[in-house]
């Protein structure tokens, strides 16, 4: 017994030695782009907490001069002759622009900024990006006329270039990536665990 229990507290310290020198930082949120078609004559109208977008637009047929489609996951769920009553969470405005970028369109939401970015002095291209503090990732080329940021992170924004409407959702939220911490403490546990079987097995 006095030997499992050594040879279970070295595994452990071996174990959280190795969890704790290889822990990686939680890397960059990763996003699914849909194009939700033209822009022209037509507009983001809000984006909902659940990263549904919904475009105003005209000549709509039987909805006479103009509707509201909803979208969800980049396809059209939804159409109606008024704005549909939904929870919108189109971020708000920043206070400042992350350093090194020259931002045309921003929102803030949650600890994040969304914008559409051209002619950065960091060299950085032309673009749409998000991102938190100064670490922005670039989701798309072209520019952000209209720009919408929800608490999750999803975001959506017009092309002027392209003359297009997209959406990036956020398909990282539902993964967790453990950090060093969250390593740290696994490593702690299986210490104790095994000093509380020394204990034991010396008794």
């Amino acid at each position: 017994m006095k030997l499992l229990a050594q040879w279970l507290r070295s595994a452990a310290v071996l174990t959280a030695i190795i969890l704790f020198c290889f822990a990686r930082s939680a890397s960059a949120d990763t996003y699914t782009i849909y194009d939700l078609g033209d822009s022209n004559a037509r507009g983001i109208y809000g984006l909902t907490t659940a990263g549904s977008v919904v475009v105003f637009q005209q000549s709509c047929g039987a909805f006479g001069p103009s509707c509201y489609l909803t979208y969800a996951n980049g396809v059209a769920v939804s159409d109606s002759s008024t704005a549909p009553g939904l929870a919108y969470d189109d971020g708000t405005s920043c206070t400042s622009t992350p350093a090194g970028f020259n931002a045309a369109k921003k929102t803030c939401n949650n600890g994040l900024v969304g914008m559409g970015s051209l002619y950065n002095p960091n060299g950085d291209p032309n673009g749409v990006y998000i991102g938190s503090g100064d670490t922005l990732q670039l989701l798309h080329g072209g520019s952000a006329d209209q720009v919408f940021l929800n608490a999750s992170g999803d975001f959506a924004w017009t092309d002027g270039n392209s003359e297009e409407i997209f959406e990036a959702l956020d398909t990282s939220k539902s993964i967790a990536t453990p950090e060093p911490g969250t390593w740290l403490l696994v490593g702690t546990g299986l210490l104790l665990f095994t000093s509380a079987l020394r204990r034991k097995a010396l008794r």
